[in-house]
């Protein structure tokens, strides 16, 4: 129950931490939520005392892969944009 409440309690203070920050950018979000997915991914595979460890390197390959998406998102948002061609010239 004691680590249900420090859990709880440490993600109530990341949220209202992150509330009050800059926006964050898709690399930084494909960051944090590969790194999520890729603990519990981790954490799903791993057996007997490898379970930590898989958890780690699910987490730390998640975070590399989600950054590495989110970056090629931002470069790819960031490119201008053509203009819309003008078919009806008035004629």
């Amino acid at each position: 129950m004691k680590t249900v409440i420090y859990s709880l309690g440490t993600l109530a203070l990341a949220a209202a931490l992150t509330a009050c920050g800059t926006p964050m950018n898709n690399a930084q979000i494909g960051s944090a939520t590969g790194a999520v997915l890729g603990g519990v991914a981790g954490n799903q595979m791993g057996q007997g005392q490898g379970k930590t460890a898989a958890t780690i390197v699910g987490t730390m390959v998640g975070s590399v892969v989600g950054g590495q998406v989110g970056a090629q998102q931002d470069r790819y948002y960031q490119q201008p944009q053509q203009p819309a061609p003008y078919y009806n010239r008035g004629y």
